[in-house]
């Protein structure tokens, strides 16, 4: 049940107008069901456990959560932004988890406008008092860093072969945590003497869940080769009978795999609890799971720098593996529009073009670039030299009678 339902189903309908029944506010089971399907997990917990802290609130100043006015929406994020000391990035989530349950209750949405004004002044102030303006970038995971990470883990556990398998496809496939969470043993398909062909059956800009499949080269070393981290983690849950179901699944202490896991993942009371909520028991790893790992194991390679951690201003997380990907890719010279498609990033993504011109951002694009190289020696002006060829350096192309030639390479055009 998603959020927005489980407040219909205990506030009532808000209003019924002449001619309506109570039925005609009243969805059924299956359309339910099939809602729910529709909107991710991690998206219907964050809803519930937002909604929960601002009913909270609002019951505790005397104000009422369903239908809010927008004064009553605008005090509550002042209250994350100033008292509980949430980020700007947060005290959005709320307003937006607040109109969404407003909306599947179908009562009358709060007014945004001054929510918004609080927000951007939230942002105002944190930016003011970090002297950082921006969004807050996790640390790239590089190419270089991986042959330190993988050592990391130990080939002969559960845990070291699934973790090193997480670490290299998400690198590889530029993947979100959910992407990799999200993976089953029938979406990756081992293709002889090329590689991998993964699907990837939805994800942040395919929510109707049409599909891809992206296809992972061998490489060279195999140490970082994520086609043979693949290979040996489902060879291994093979060996244990374990050939359908989700791909990266939980492992406890004693190295059970799975459904079988104990201690905490064991269906006692949180087995029942999630149950209710709709979580699945298959075994899987959670997003949060797979973001934790990578952190953890970047913190035992070294690679956390104390500066960045005492500051708190950027951390290694699930997402230093697409950013870190991404930005080698670019940098290793491959084309920003198949980084971009491999990526899955929509077309004209503004975090996207970030990630190019970090890559790029002294190279040939750069229109900085060989634009004051040293003093003309003629004595015209930097313009009028450059227009003449003579403020290039050696080897650089330069202008002919007939077009443009290289620096004695390349036949004339």
């Amino acid at each position: 049940m998603t959020a927005s339902s489980e407040v219909t189903r205990q506030a009532g309908p808000v209003a019924i107008g002449v001619g309506y029944a109570l039925a005609d506010f009243e969805v059924p089971d299956a359309t339910s069901a099939l809602i729910a399907e529709a909107v991710p997990e991690n998206t219907a917990l964050a809803y519930r456990s937002r909604w929960r802290s601002f009913d909270a609130w609002c019951a505790r100043e005397g104000r009422v959560a369903l239908p809010a006015t927008a004064h009553t929406v605008a005090a509550y994020l002042t209250h994350l932004a100033i008292e509980r000391g949430l980020k700007a990035t947060t005290v959005d989530a709320h307003l937006t988890a607040i109109r969404a349950v407003h909306r599947g209750a179908g009562a009358t949405t709060p007014d945004a406008l001054t929510a918004r004004k609080v927000v951007v002044a939230a942002q105002r102030r944190e930016a003011s008092r970090d002297g950082r303006y921006g969004p807050r970038k996790a640390v790239p995971v590089m190419a270089a860093d991986l042959p330190s990470i993988v050592a990391c883990c130990d080939d002969q556990t559960a845990a070291g072969l699934r973790d090193r398998a997480i670490v290299l496809l998400g690198f590889a496939l530029l993947a979100r945590r959910s992407e990799l969470a999200a993976l089953n043993l029938s979406d990756v398909e081992l293709v002889p003497a090329d590689g991998l062909a993964v699907t990837i059956r939805s994800s942040k800009t395919d929510q109707s869940a049409r599909g891809v499949i992206r296809r992972i080269h061998y490489a060279a070393n195999e140490r970082v080769c994520p086609v043979r981290a693949i290979t040996a983690w489902t060879n291994f849950l093979a060996e244990r009978g374990i050939t359908t179901g989700p791909l990266f699944t939980r492992i406890d202490r004693w190295g059970n795999v799975g459904p079988g896991a104990g201690g905490r993942y064991a269906d006692s009371g949180a087995g029942a609890r999630s149950a209710a909520i709709g979580i699945s028991r298959d075994g899987r790893l959670r997003p949060q799971a797979v973001g934790a790992i990578v952190t953890a194991l970047c913190a035992s390679a070294g690679l956390a720098d104390a500066a960045i951690a005492a500051a708190e201003t950027r951390r290694y997380s699930g997402h230093s593996l697409r950013r870190g990907g991404a930005t080698s890719m670019l940098a290793a010279g491959a084309q920003p529009l198949h980084v971009s498609r491999h990526g899955r990033w929509s077309d004209g993504s503004r975090s996207f073009a970030g990630y190019v011109e970090e890559a790029t951002g002294f190279g040939d694009a750069n229109p900085t670039n060989g634009l004051l190289l040293g003093p003309p020696s003629d004595g015209r002006p930097y313009a009028e030299s450059a227009r003449r060829g003579r403020s290039r350096p050696p080897g650089r192309a330069r202008p002919s009678g007939r077009g443009w030639r290289c620096a004695g390479c390349c036949p004339t055009r």
